[in-house]
């Protein structure tokens, strides 16, 4: 037997020892004689493989895919990182580095591009929600957490890297090259429809925001507006501090969010009646590119039942990430709480789904010339406010029958 055989089954050995010592004092029999099974199972398969395998296996590298492949099964942003990747994590929060202006997920093993940040340089390189990213220079994505595909995005201001990107309306995978650069996130919006509908787009909910919305909140309310219609559509990024403050412009009262795990105390986001500065009929526009802060923000309005919600079910993302440290010096990287709805629903892999369902109809086919490139089109939120808005059309629907009130 390999030094390398050795040290893997006899780690195992060890972890089947450790769970029965801690449920030997947590005393929690029923769960534990589960666990012990899964254990129990893994220790055979790892023994299997050793004398039946067509070659004698890395046992190590299987049992780092083991673990890889059990943190996949809870969520994408749950990741293992090997000593060397924990200490270049580590590093690489302290430098100032640039990402590509995406928010991503995980759909088919690849990474999935759930929204595109204007002005970034995902934008300009033309990547649009919907996308799959292949490869991230040489590396696959499917073979990396998200964690691990944003670190490879970022890096140095001006630098470079190339992605492989299949595009789910062509199926074809085309080379894409960013240039990181630092750009702003865009600002709060604002408009006045129908002479007495205030129209208010929060793009993000970026540090700062909330008082941004609320300046231009008051302006749209000085200026004659008796309904407001708030679009948080496309709007993926964010704290959730801001997103609770935002929340309690509209609400004197209630839960506006709580954040909860196994081990994380329960945290209640509260709203204060001194905060509250708008009483007037609200409709919210969401969608599928809803995700984040904008999803706490939109539950709390729905659940505290301050207005309705047209669109589309949001994408389902609300999760805090803690890394726990291991005695070799790699790491895990786990989701230890989950941001929750006021009636208790997780929003996290759920979404908010809307009280008036509208989809916004397909965008055809892209039209590619000789070369196969494709001629240029605007993106969904170009529309977004604008007389090609069905969603919008249909707020205005919703609010027409509610009766004005005072602010």
């Amino acid at each position: 037997m390999s030094k390398s055989v050795r040290t893997a089954l006899i780690g195992v050995s060890s972890l089947v020892v450790l769970y029965a010592l801690l449920g030997a004092l947590l005393g929690k029999n029923g769960t534990n004689r589960q666990t012990y099974r899964n254990l129990g199972v893994y220790s055979e398969v790892l023994s299997r493989i050793k004398r039946h395998y067509v070659t004698e296996p890395n046992l190590d590298l299987a049992t780092e895919g083991a673990v890889r492949g059990l943190l996949e099964t809870l969520d994408p942003y749950s990741t293992y990182f090997t000593a060397e990747e924990y200490r270049l994590y580590e590093e690489n929060q302290q430098k100032s580095h640039v990402g590509p202006g995406l928010v991503l997920w995980k759909r088919f093993g690849y990474g999935a591009v759930i929204s595109v940040l204007p002005g970034s340089p995902a934008e300009k390189a033309g990547l649009r929600s919907g996308d799959l990213i292949e490869m991230v220079g040489d590396a696959s994505t499917r073979t990396l957490s998200l964690i691990q595909i944003e670190e490879k995005l970022k890096g140095p201001e001006g630098s470079e890297t190339t992605l492989s990107v299949i595009r789910e309306s062509r199926g074809k995978t085309r080379k894409i090259t960013l240039t990181r650069a630092r750009f702003p996130y865009p600002a709060v919006t604002t408009k006045v429809l129908e002479k007495t509908v205030g129209y208010l787009r929060i793009p993000s909910f970026e540090k700062g925001m909330a008082q941004e919305t609320r300046s231009r909140l008051q302006a749209l309310m000085k200026s004659g507006a008796r309904k407001i219609i708030v679009d948080v559509r496309d709007s993926a990024t964010g704290d959730a501090s801001e997103a609770a403050e935002t929340a309690n412009f509209f609400l004197e009262g209630g839960l506006i969010t709580f954040l909860e795990g196994q081990r994380h105390p329960r945290q209640d986001f509260v709203a204060e009646a001194g905060k509250a500065f708008c009483k007037l009929p609200l409709a919210l526009l969401i969608d599928s590119t809803t995700a984040g802060p904008a999803e706490i923000f939109a539950s709390a309005i729905l659940e505290n039942e301050r207005g309705e919600a047209i669109g589309e079910r949001s994408f389902g993302m609300g999760s805090v990430l803690k890394a726990v440290p291991l005695d070799d010096g790699s790491a895990l990287l786990l989701s230890v709480a989950k941001y929750h709805t006021p009636s208790g629903k997780k929003i996290h892999g759920e979404g908010v789904d809307p009280t008036v369902e509208e989809s916004f109809p397909l965008e055809p086919r892209p039209v590619e010339d000789e070369e196969g490139i494709e001629t240029p089109r605007p993106l969904l939120r170009e529309k977004f406010g604008t007389g090609s808005d069905p969603q919008l059309k249909k707020a205005l629907e919703v609010l027409r029958e509610a009766a004005p009130k005072a602010a």
